[in-house]
């Protein structure tokens, strides 16, 4: 009973938001092109599902963001303990890096095109762009909390750097990565999503730039309800391994 009381204490709003929605449609408050039924939305939905449509787009759409977050993730975690460990590297790319953070990595579409293709390797790539950036801060900023004096002690008995990555500096930095890939997957599965909208034909950001066009509400609604959850679905997993991690660790 405490659990059932903590869910409806955490998602009392979802119905409060879906009452409002079907208010606001049955009696024409706002435009059925704009805010559709919800009856519609659910049949759309359910439809979709039924025919195949939507799981062959969210199959893709899910392929496409793992892949980039994995490539990201690690290259991120590399990356941000070089610049937080080796000095002249920290001097040389640290504001290069920062300063870049800021500018839309969309802006690249064009460039990623010609270089990958418009297909799975460009969103790949970009969802992997993403997903670098967070990781790098969240990995430069937990590596930099660490003492300097565990350092020296491990470097005292004669670790090798490699040994001393994996015993030390990644056991030490674990809660701040773990919070990094929680910021970093909803990231790529975002720029997957917009990438497939402006430029592709499969994938669920394709769904909903192409029923958009056919003025289709309800089943924009539909794939938009299908990311809420895909991004739902992503946190509550990586929460679930960070929480077995640290309890595995403690």
């Amino acid at each position: 009973m405490g659990a059932i009381k903590r869910f409806f204490q955490a998602s009392y709003s979802i119905p409060i938001v879906l009452f409002i929605w079907e208010l606001c449609a049955h009696f024409r408050i706002v435009s059925p092109r704009i805010l559709p039924p919800l009856e519609n939305v659910f049949r759309a939905l359910v439809e979709d599902f039924g025919n195949g449509e939507l799981p062959f787009h969210i199959a893709i759409t899910v392929e496409r963001t793992l892949a980039g977050f994995v490539i990201g993730s690690v290259a991120g975690v590399l990356v941000g303990f070089i610049l937080s460990r080796v000095r002249w590297v920290d001097y040389l790319f640290e504001p290069i890096f920062f300063a870049s953070y800021a500018v839309p990595k969309i802006s690249l579409f064009p460039i990623f095109t010609f270089m990958f293709g418009i297909g799975t390797p460009s969103k790949v790539a970009f969802a992997a762009l993403e997903c670098l950036y967070p990781m790098v801060v969240a990995t430069h900023a937990a590596s930099r909390m660490i003492p300097q004096q565990i350092i020296w002690a491990g470097e005292n008995m004669g670790m090798s750097h490699r040994r001393l990555l994996w015993s030390v500096l990644i056991p030490a930095c674990l809660p701040g990565i773990l919070n990094g890939l929680r910021i970093a997957l909803p990231i790529g599965l975002t720029i997957v999503i917009v990438t497939e909208m402006i430029g592709d034909t499969h994938g669920v950001g394709f769904y909903i730039a192409n029923y958009g066009a056919l003025f289709r509400p309800e089943r924009v609604y539909a794939g938009m309800i299908c990311i809420g959850a895909l991004g739902l679905i992503f946190d509550r997993a990586v929460l679930f391994m960070s929480n077995r991690i640290t309890h595995a660790r403690g």
